[in-house]
């Protein structure tokens, strides 16, 4: 870490930065932030204006409207395309709901997945926990309930991601566009 006296206080900065995200009314407080950072680090890339690439996030802000839509689709698609290259022999159809009515039922005598599934199985819902909180929330509920199975998923909970995948796979262009009214009055959906 780096600490540094600023005349506003202090900043604390990382040695090594993969992406960072500074947001102010006043374009002279980013400015700022953007010369301390250049003072400290010998380069430093800034990307500004109304469409930012943020850790798979697409997000375009549209200041007539004072709203920001959040897109995934090609985080998402790489998530689907890592699943198939692990597991070539299993079809992703496309289907209309992230999961069934059976989505929390749990048999205690069901198959376990092998060990490489099983690995397959917890970094996929890793990743899908992230789109769901960061994008679409739709999915969050069928994502919720498989991370609660990480520790020992079985044939059940492999053929309720894959239908978890199988709803992204068909709805990539969905995204998340939050308005703000007044400060007092956020929407999204």
């Amino acid at each position: 870490m780096y600490n540094r006296e600023t005349g506003n206080g202090q900043i604390t900065v990382q040695t090594h930065i993969d992406d960072l995200k500074v947001s102010c009314r006043d374009m002279n407080e980013i400015a700022i932030v953007i010369e301390q950072l250049q003072n400290i680090y010998d380069e430093i890339t800034v990307h500004e204006g109304d469409e930012h690439d943020y850790l798979g996030m697409i997000m375009t802000h549209d200041r007539e409207n004072n709203s920001v839509r959040i897109n995934m689709e090609k985080y998402i698609e790489g998530i689907i395309d890592v699943f198939l290259m692990d597991e070539l022999d299993e079809p992703v159809k496309i289907v209309t709901t992230p999961a069934t009515n059976n989505l929390f039922k749990v048999r205690t005598s069901g198959m376990k997945l092998s060990k490489t599934c099983a690995g397959i199985f917890h970094a996929t819902v890793a990743k899908l926990l992230f789109v769901a909180k960061q994008a679409r929330p739709d999915i969050l509920l069928a994502v919720s309930f498989l991370t609660t199975r990480v520790k020992e998923p079985d044939v059940d909970d492999w053929k309720k991601l894959i239908r978890t995948l199988g709803y992204l796979r068909g709805t990539m262009e969905l995204c998340l566009t939050i308005v703000c009214e007044s400060i007092h009055k956020l929407t999204w959906y």
